[in-house]
């Protein structure tokens, strides 16, 4: 009788994997095809300069993408990741900065105490438990469903 119940759980979800929520076929192809850009903005993230600030944009434009199709299983991690990600961006914004003139201890030139003190917090927050935890479950379900390596960049300690 466990036996037939673990079949049924299984199947269950398996049929759920393919066809629950949104579909994880289409949002696994978006992982594969998002792969490299997403590799190559955050490169571009660190620049310190104006690009870099649109490349932190255009990261969570394309997470957001990528949320808007995630399945049910990561649905509240990538909601999670993108809501955070998004403080960061635009806390980044209205300081004038780019993200990478944060990297140091010090206040970059030209940011007030206020906007400096936004992007940390922003920080913290991307840097908080949730966070990191929705990043790894993300990172963990495209590698076992969708067969995607994200090499660590959402979470976890990679």
């Amino acid at each position: 009788m466990h036996r037939l119940a673990a079949l049924a759980s299984a199947l269950l979800l398996a049929t759920c994997l393919s066809s629950c929520g949104h579909g994880t076929k289409s949002y696994c192809s978006a992982l594969r095809a998002d792969q490299g850009r997403l590799k190559k903005l955050a490169k571009e993230t660190a620049r310190h300069d104006a690009k870099g600030a649109e490349a932190l944009g255009g990261t969570v434009d394309l997470l957001t993408q990528l949320r808007d199709k995630a399945p049910d299983a990561v649905a509240d991690d990538w909601k999670t990741l993108v809501q955070a990600l998004s403080g960061l961006d635009r806390a980044v914004k209205e300081s004038g900065a780019a993200p990478a003139d944060f990297g140091s201890d010090k206040r970059p030139k030209g940011v007030t105490a206020g906007q400096y003190a936004a992007v940390q917090q922003a920080a913290e927050k991307l840097q908080s438990t949730p966070v990191q935890q929705a990043g790894a479950s993300i990172e963990q379900h495209a590698l076992q469903v969708c067969k995607v390596d994200l090499g660590s960049g959402l979470g976890g300690s990679g």
